[in-house]
């Protein structure tokens, strides 16, 4: 029987999500013939103080719209409802937006499907998708170190908008500059980014002068134009963005590239 051969059969791919997320990217590049190194360079920590969180939950109907821009932001959001014992069915009284289709899927995994989702899956999309915002309270659970592009183009369209830390994002422990460096020594043909905190915390581990070195004859990879742009900062040449923004985009666009070869 004749077999096909798997696009991506002895490619070395770097997966830098953090380590609950890692899986889901690292299965799909290896069901297609890659061997994949995962080295964390984020971790997702709860937030700091919660007194913001549960305020905005307790306080749920005061809001028009909640808007979710990661599934880390919906998990740690639902936690923080939980904790409090608020019923779910809360979430029927505010109008909620999600950025992407994984956000999406976590919503309704966890019994509330989204009202609208972007086509694009950018801030000035959802921006401009949720109708007049003239008086409109809106609702912002993310990371602490989240882009403010997307409450300042809802505060320019007439929103109030309350930002409230659902979770942190932070450097691993273990990751260091021998880490990476024996990994890449070893052999690496892609690296892949999926947030400006996997880039920025990569480079700041290895050293910003050994990046170039380690990089050279590397394809790199990132999930879409913010990322995109967050390793242009600082130094990093990219090879394939995905569009649209999807950990399944990106994996066809890193098959695209290694065809085109």
């Amino acid at each position: 029987m004749q077999t096909t051969m798997k696009p991506l059969l002895g490619k070395r791919i770097v997966v830098t999500r953090a380590a609950r997320q890692a899986a889901i990217l690292s299965k799909k590049l290896q069901d297609l013939g890659a061997t994949t190194l995962e080295i964390p360079t984020i971790e997702i920590k709860p937030p700091s103080s919660t007194d913001q969180i549960d305020h905005a939950i307790k306080n749920l109907g005061s809001y028009d719209w909640i808007i979710f821009t990661s599934v880390q932001g919906v998990e740690s959001f639902m936690s923080r409802m939980a904790v409090l014992q608020t019923d779910p069915e809360v979430l029927d009284s505010v109008r909620v937006a999600a950025i992407g289709p994984a956000t999406s899927a976590a919503l309704e995994h966890l019994g509330r499907s989204p009202d609208y989702v972007p086509d694009e899956f950018l801030s000035e999309r959802i921006a401009r998708g949720l109708g007049d915002l003239q008086g409109k309270r809106i609702l912002l659970p993310r990371a602490d170190i989240a882009s403010k592009k997307l409450p300042l183009l809802l505060r320019d369209r007439g929103a109030t908008v309350v930002e409230v830390t659902a979770y942190r994002t932070a450097s691993p422990d273990e990751l260091n500059s021998e880490k990476l460096k024996m990994a890449f020594k070893a052999g690496v043909d892609i690296v892949t980014f999926t947030s400006p905190s996997t880039v920025c915390n990569f480079v700041q581990a290895f050293g910003d002068v050994e990046v170039g070195k380690y990089l050279n004859n590397v394809r790199v990879a990132c999930i879409g134009p913010i990322t995109f742009e967050a390793a242009k900062k600082v130094g990093i040449d990219v090879n394939v963005v995905a569009n649209p923004h999807t950990i399944d985009a990106l994996v066809e666009a890193i098959v695209d590239d290694i065809g085109n070869l």
